[in-house]
Parts: structure tokens; sequence; C-alpha cells
């Protein structure tokens, strides 16, 4: 079976033939038989009518299809935004985690201090409260600086710039900073 398009051609052709020979017929004065005229005028309203039910079916096809894409974005955007909810929790875990630990540093330098004092080393200015603070402050821009980049700012917050030793394993930095002073006091020569 030809496809519509091909079938409207032929009929519109033998349209086109049958009507100049009905017009013939006219003006010959002879009888001429409608008969086939209505067929292919029937056929032609057929056609349309194909014609506009495939155009309907294509619609309906591509509103299904639209559908379908919309459907799968939003289920896309539940999934990335559970995923963005899970970072989220992850970065409050993380950051009360760190305010937390940062706490404790500057307790344990405190108490380290006075335990140095106690056993009569006078510590260095650099595990004073102040010096350890401004130490860990730069620590911590150097950890974030490849989510800060270059303009060193995260929302509302402005970072120092990150810069080297700074940027080095935080343990073997601040072991070496207080070295000295704990040698001293555990070998007992001040």
């Amino acid at each position: 079976m030809a496809d519509i398009s091909t079938r409207r051609v032929e009929a519109e052709t033998r349209l086109t033939e049958l009507r100049q020979m009905q017009g013939i017929a006219l003006l010959d004065d002879q009888e001429f038989d409608t008969g086939p005229l209505s067929e292919v005028e029937r056929e032609l309203s057929a056609l349309d009518a194909a014609e506009g039910e495939a155009v309907r079916r294509q619609r309906v096809e591509a509103a299904e299809a639209e559908q379908q894409r919309l459907a799968n974005l939003r289920k896309t955007l539940t999934v990335v935004e559970e995923n963005r909810l899970e970072a989220v929790d992850r970065a409050e875990k993380a950051a009360r985690d760190l305010c937390d630990a940062l706490k404790e540093v500057r307790a344990r330098s405190a108490d380290g201090t006075r335990l140095l004092r106690a056993l009569g080393v006078r510590p260095a200015v650099l595990l004073d409260v102040y010096e350890l603070e401004f130490r860990m402050s730069l620590r911590f821009a150097a950890a974030i600086k490849p989510l800060v980049g270059l303009g060193r700012r995260f929302g509302q917050i402005t970072f120092p710039e990150a810069r080297s030793p700074y940027d080095k394993p935080w343990r073997a930095e601040e072991q070496a900073i207080a070295n000295p002073d704990i040698s001293r006091a555990l070998k007992g020569s001040f």
C-alpha cells in the first residue's frame, strides 16, 4: 500500500483527468458517468482524514515524549536534590567537626603551655593561643583554597592568602613547632 502522499498525488491526478473528461463530455454533449469522479473525491476526502489523523497521532506521540522527558527531568532533579542535601549534611558535619577539633586544639595547646611552664620551660610564643589560631586559620585557608581559588571568598567569608608552609600536613608542622620546647621539658633540660 502506497503512502498517503503518493496516494494523494495519484488521486489528484485522476481527479484532474476525470474533470477534464467531464468537461469534454459536457462540451461534446455526451453522457458522463460521475461515479468514478465521486469515488476519487471520496478517496481524497478519506486521505484528508487520514492525514489529519496522522498529524494528530504525531502530536500525541510528541506530547507523550515531552511528558516522558519532563518526568525524567523531574526524576533526575529528585536524585540531584537528594545528593545536594546529603552533601549539605556532610558539609555541616565537617564544619561542626572542624569547629570542635579547633576548639580542642586550642584547649590542648593551652594545656600544653601550662604544663611546659609547670615543668620550668618558658614556651616559645609559637605555642601561644593567638599564634596557634593565626597558624590554624592559614592552614584552613590553604586547605579550602581549591574551593575558593584566587578570589579567596566563599559567600560572605573572605579567607587570607593561603601560602606555604601552611599548605603542608598540619600535624607534622605543628609537631615541628612544639617539639623543641616539649623535648626540653621531657629531658628536664631548661
